[in-house]
């Protein structure tokens, strides 16, 4: 009777706590509140940056310019400038903003430029503000910054539940990443903020690229973020927090983002930052321009609430006809490829037509997604027979010691984060967009569509150039066996192998799990 009695109490206990549990998962979201609708700050023409451009666009009406950010710290210079050169207006949108160094380092040049009468608008998927909802509250007490949630969870902190009860609403997220300033310059492309994107990570960084345009292009960019910012499926921060900080947190708060940037000031990474090429570019008068049309293709917001399949509100049937028409060469440079059978049949067709097709995608040991490579892997023999040239990178960095030539700089360990896209050298995709089911049918994406031959040949050149010594090319040999054909550090040899390379048990274990788990469409 002990025994039952104290079995019975177990599962009382246990009841309770999966109620309670439940309750917590089943919180709702804020009804809807009423506010104006808000758009980028109209550009008024008398800044030194309006002059500037203006004056340097001036013999190129109707047209854009861009310049390809590939270095890591290129990238955070870029953004650290332009921030500090706002007088107007600074809207971005992120899907990921760790609480790192970078992260911090440039959640204070976006608080810095607010208090000096820039209007900051932050506009941050739920994915990148987990658990931060007290730090986005203090940013957000500034009058001049404004900070929004896209898509958000209803329990702020434990969301395990959520994620089954309200599957296929809170797992479809706005990948987008895009900083507009003074609605005369953008950036946009694949990185989010924190370290690894900016080659500040002691253990991992990502190779990665974004383009900074100026002209027309802007103007669409700055346009898609207003449709999303003015979304029913924006939130305001200081709707959804359940705790408004004291004044004296915040306060507090603004005082450690200032020290730490104070303590930063004199780190190895910000030295580096600052000898970053596209700075020197700034002083000399040199920064590389492409000039040419520039389309920008998003998926519209409200995408994460239409059935999947429904494409009325995706970006991908602009996309689709460029690779369907390119005719002598495509260039795929994409992370987290699952081309799918359909995609299989696009590349076979276009080999078909006398187009060579190079992929250059992540090896399983420089994937940190296991899963994705497990369903990537099943393609590999149908593209290969149908003629595409597929890499694969290698995790290892050639020289682990800093060079400013490298694409990563502190790590020993290296991840594709690029999507990209180069049509005949001619038109360049550069964006947020993977080739995978979640980014065409699942989450938003942003890229720009560069129409410069010059640009499409310099990144083309880059990426095939770099293939012997960053990648590995798979292959299949005279047995239908697949092999992996890489460069030798040591021997300086080409060598040939036979298993996945640099890969432990443990990742081929899980990647081959996920292979045989029908989970493809969420990855």
């Amino acid at each position: 009777m002990l025994l039952i009695s104290r079995t019975l109490r177990s599962l009382s206990i246990c009841s309770s706590v999966l109620l309670l549990g439940l309750l917590a998962g089943c919180a709702s979201l804020p009804g809807p509140v009423e506010r104006a609708e808000e758009f980028t700050v109209a550009v008024t023409g008398d800044s030194v940056l309006d002059q500037t451009i203006s004056d340097f666009l001036a013999p190129y009406p109707d047209q854009s310019a861009a310049h390809f950010l590939k270095d890591g710290l290129d990238a955070f210079a870029v953004r650290l400038t332009a921030a500090d050169r706002a007088s107007r207006s600074i809207d971005a949108q992120y899907y990921l903003f760790h609480d790192d160094v970078t992260g911090g380092l440039y959640a204070e040049s976006l608080l810095r430029a607010a208090k000096r009468g820039v209007k900051v608008r932050l506009l941050l998927d739920d994915m990148g503000a987990h658990r931060r909802d007290k730090f986005l509250l203090t940013l957000d007490h500034h009058p001049n910054f404004d900070i929004r949630i896209f898509n958000p969870f209803a329990n702020r902190n434990v969301r395990a539940l959520e994620y089954l009860y309200r599957f296929g609403l809170v797992t479809r997220r706005m990948h987008n990443k895009s900083m507009v300033v003074d609605g005369v310059v953008a950036i946009t492309g694949g990185r989010n903020i924190g370290d690894d994107y900016f080659d500040a990570s002691p253990k991992s960084n990502f190779i990665d690229l974004d383009v900074m345009v100026f002209g027309p292009a802007v103007d669409q960019i700055a346009r898609q973020f207003d449709d999303y910012w003015n979304s029913p499926l924006s939130y305001d921060i200081d709707n959804l927090a359940k705790q408004e900080p004291a004044p004296t947190e915040v306060l507090s708060s603004w005082q450690a983002l200032h020290d730490e940037a104070v303590r930063q000031s004199d780190s190895v990474y910000l030295k580096r930052v600052e000898q970053a090429a596209f700075l020197e570019h700034l002083r000399e008068g040199t920064l590389p321009i492409s000039i040419g049309p520039a389309m920008v293709l998003v998926d519209q917001p409200q995408k994460v609430r239409e059935p999947l399949y429904d494409d009325r509100t995706h970006l991908a049937p602009d996309l689709w006809p460029y690779f369907r028409q390119a005719e002598i060469e495509l260039v795929i440079l994409n992370p987290y490829f699952i081309p799918s059978d359909s995609g299989v049949q696009v590349l076979s067709d276009a080999v078909k037509r006398g187009c060579q097709v190079v992929v250059l995608t992540n090896s399983l040991a420089a994937n940190d997604v296991a899963a994705v490579h497990g369903h990537y892997a099943k393609y590999r023999k149908p593209l290969i027979k149908a003629g595409v040239e597929l890499y694969e990178l290698r995790a290892d960095r050639e020289m682990p010691e800093f060079d400013e030539t490298d694409l990563a700089a502190l790590s020993d360990h290296i991840s594709l984060h690029i999507k990209t896209f180069v049509f005949d050298r001619q038109q360049t995709f550069i964006g947020s967009l993977n080739l995978d089911a979640r980014s065409v049918y699942q989450n938003t994406e942003l890229g720009v569509i560069v129409e410069d031959p010059k640009m499409a040949g310099q990144i083309a050149e880059l990426a095939l150039n770099n293939l012997p010594r960053l990648a590995y090319q798979v292959q299949l040999d005279d047995r239908g066996r697949m092999t992996w054909t890489g460069w030798d550090r040591d021997s300086q040899q080409e060598i040939v192998l036979y298993k996945e390379p640099d890969a432990s048990f443990w990742l081929k274990t899980i990647a081959w799990i996920s292979r045989i788990v029908p989970v493809e469409s969420q990855l």
